[in-house]
């Protein structure tokens, strides 16, 4: 099975985790010569334009690479899913914090635990220590469901967006998804007061169901900016409740649709203070 999982950057990164199964993406810078990441000026791209935010690293692999792979995933470069393949034994010799999170996620049920720099590195070490048989495990695993996300949000969708976002634009929206052409062919199902929330434009799924999606996110996109002015990253904050809805109406018309959700990382770089200042307590 052919897999990639694209961290997507806006800057010129800090850290890499180049593998066979993760790749560093950097939108709207050149490649180095060294190959530390990939970049999305060139091809088919829309990397100069800020408005879709990760959506442009997901353009760029959907347009020019999503026939080299059989699963493809997104993840935030500040938010990576916590993919955990090793034994135990395996885990408490080499990288034991990553052994302490598993340990934390399966005990509560939380969406992502926030980590300061040095446990976030030790977590890509783990990713880039990765063996043959590992990545194989990996493989057989993601290949086992049709979509992976992040654990959802547990609140509504409308009142969230109204709560952050410009409240006028919700119903420019909700009209954009009904117009959506995905619905010329079977009914529209969705229920646009949806109790969960899937953010951050995460996502590890099967190659046709990532290329239906995109192609259902990116009409919409365009229905949304030709009838609104928009600033920002504005279609990148469309697109996560797009995203919700279409795993909606998806899991309503195949029920045995096979989804998983997984909790992840949050690099928060105001933690290194605290834990720097713990270090020196403890010195």
């Amino acid at each position: 099975m052919r897999l990639k999982i694209f961290s997507c950057h806006h800057l010129r990164p800090s850290f890499t985790c180049n593998t066979e199964i993760f790749q560093t993406l950097v939108s709207n810078i050149e490649a180095p010569a060294d190959g530390a990441f990939m970049s999305d000026l060139h091809g088919l791209n829309i990397a100069q334009d800020n408005l879709y935010a990760e959506l442009r690293h997901q353009y760029f692999v959907w347009k020019n690479l999503v026939n080299d792979y059989d699963y493809i995933g997104f993840e935030h470069y500040r938010r990576p899913f916590f993919i955990d393949p090793l034994p135990p034994e395996q885990l408490d010799s080499a990288f034991p914090e990553i052994l302490a999170l598993r340990q934390h996620f399966a005990a509560f049920h939380i969406a992502g635990l926030r980590r300061n720099s040095a446990d976030f590195a030790n977590y890509l070490d783990m990713r880039r220590a990765l063996d043959a048989p590992a990545i194989a495990r990996v493989k057989t695993w993601i290949a086992s469901y049709d979509i992976i996300t992040p654990k959802a949000n547990d609140e509504n969708i409308e009142t969230q967006w109204k709560q952050f976002h410009d409240p006028d634009c919700w119903d420019t929206l909700i009209n954009a998804v009904r117009e959506n052409r995905f619905f010329t062919t079977r009914p529209n199902r969705i229920f646009f007061a949806l109790q969960r929330c899937y953010f951050a434009n995460m996502y590890i799924m099967r190659r046709d169901l990532l290329d239906e999606y995109l192609t259902f996110c990116f009409e919409i996109l365009a229905l949304c900016r030709a009838q609104k002015h928009l600033i920002g990253r504005a279609l990148g904050y469309f697109s996560e409740r797009v995203f919700s809805f279409w795993l909606y109406q998806k899991r309503i018309d195949n029920p045995t649709l096979r989804v998983l959700e997984l909790p992840f990382l949050f690099h928060d770089v105001t933690l290194d203070a605290a834990h720097a200042q713990a270090a020196l307590a403890g010195a």
